[in-house]
């Protein structure tokens, strides 16, 4: 098998893998009692940053939003005066896919009344979230001249906060961020594959930061079990806070560390000063 045909396929697992961890989340935390009554329990954690100052910062993730699409838009410009084309219709699909299913998927999803777990309208999955991430992922994919490995730590931020502001606000629950940052994981991943364009993980900066997001995620998984009692008595609303926060940041920081630029193996385009090293540092 060929390292094109390899990663092909192992990008494709994980998007079989995000879809099914779509899926589950859905059962699991919309169709069951314990599922929504936790989902509302999210709404209420980390309550020291509830301000007033605070919440009206949370707004911002509507320009933070419309600043990733902007900057996704200003990336596919710039490939395209290079006639790069499979990136631009790449980034196109996977941002108008994600779009039109994190909304789709609000009216089509049933979410039943279980018990009066906060609000009864259905959230799932957050397009904030999905709809941020997945122009993150465009920029990266065009991979621009003015693209660095800075502005991949900063997309990851913005992305965090859009998903967690989301929590915070109480706009979404908890389920919501992560269903769509698990969306977009599934719908990137299974374009990348079909693509068959990006580079592999080559660098040991984003292998440490893949390694780093699969155990924040895994972290996660163990406070959310101990806010639910399984450990004994404790602060569960803390620990579900940091279940909350752990998981989110995990998913979306694994899903941005995965993608590369849609670049050849041997770019012929000119690298600009300074820049050299920037193929094998992304």
């Amino acid at each position: 098998m060929s390292e094109s045909a390899r990663r092909a396929r192992n990008l494709a697992i994980l998007s079989a893998a995000f879809l099914g961890g779509f899926v589950a989340l859905y059962f699991a935390a919309v169709r069951t009692p314990d599922g929504q009554l936790i989902d509302a329990a999210s709404l209420g954690v980390l309550g020291w940053l509830r301000g007033d100052a605070w919440l009206a910062f949370y707004d911002g993730r509507d320009i933070v939003l419309y600043g990733v699409l902007v900057g996704a838009l200003v990336a596919a410009l710039t490939v395209m005066l290079e006639r790069r084309w499979k990136p631009v219709i790449y980034s196109g699909l996977l941002v108008g896919i994600v779009a039109v299913a994190s909304i789709a998927l609000k009216e089509l999803l049933p979410r039943p009344y279980l018990g009066d777990f906060a609000y009864v309208e259905n959230t799932f999955p957050s397009g904030h979230t999905a709809i941020t991430l997945a122009a993150s992922i465009a920029i990266i994919w065009c991979g621009p001249r003015w693209f660095s490995p800075v502005l991949v730590f900063l997309l990851g931020a913005l992305v965090s906060f859009v998903a967690l502001a989301s929590v915070l606000s109480s706009a979404h629950r908890a389920s919501d961020s992560l269903a769509g940052a698990l969306l977009t994981g599934a719908v990137s991943f299974a374009l990348a594959a079909l693509a068959r364009a990006t580079l592999p993980v080559t660098s040991r900066l984003r292998r440490g930061t893949v390694i780093g997001a699969v155990i924040a995620v895994a972290i996660g998984l163990v406070y959310l079990l101990a806010s639910l009692g399984l450990f004994g008595a404790g602060d569960h609303p803390t620990q579900l806070g940091l279940a909350v926060v752990l998981t989110t940041l995990g998913i979306v920081v694994f899903v941005i560390a995965v993608h590369r630029p849609f670049l050849p193996a041997n770019p012929v385009r000119p690298i600009a000063p300074g820049s050299a090293g920037r193929q094998e540092g992304l």
